[in-house]
């Protein structure tokens, strides 16, 4: 995963690997996906809160740049929003997505070791149940 690169909203490459030592709460969405939009309230909340606890949210989004935009405009996201619209279901897939689900999150420590998976639309109540345990 530390090895991928993606663009993010703007078009500027950003290496994962910049965020390896923190704890990643790293989220595959899409624009047109609504479960993940209506879980992106409480991420962008939880990045916001956790943000000095050496956490922080990463969206990765099977979508394209300009829609990504968009919705980070229209929204204004607290985290990372990247481009994965080619790699992201191999990246997903790699770090347990083997249902092709969206949204899909991965909870990642700090020395890059998966903590906890979910399937399906998550709250901030329950990654804290998870977080709580690795700050």
């Amino acid at each position: 995963m530390f090895a991928t690169t993606l663009p993010d909203d703007n078009g500027k490459p950003q290496a994962l690997s910049q965020w390896k030592g923190k704890i990643i709460v790293l989220n595959f969405w899409a624009t047109w996906c609504p479960p993940c939009r209506e879980e992106m309230p409480e991420l962008s909340a939880l990045n916001t809160e956790y943000q000095d606890k050496n956490v922080i949210v990463i969206g990765i989004a099977l979508d394209e740049i300009t829609l990504i935009k968009e919705f980070n405009e229209e929204n204004n996201i607290s985290y990372p929003l990247l481009a994965a619209e080619e790699t992201g279901g191999q990246l997903g897939f790699d770090l347990g997505n083997d249902k092709s689900a969206l949204p899909y999150t991965v909870i990642i420590k700090p020395d890059g070791s998966i903590a906890n998976t979910y399937f399906g639309r998550i709250s901030k109540a329950l990654l804290e149940e998870t977080l709580v345990k690795l700050i």
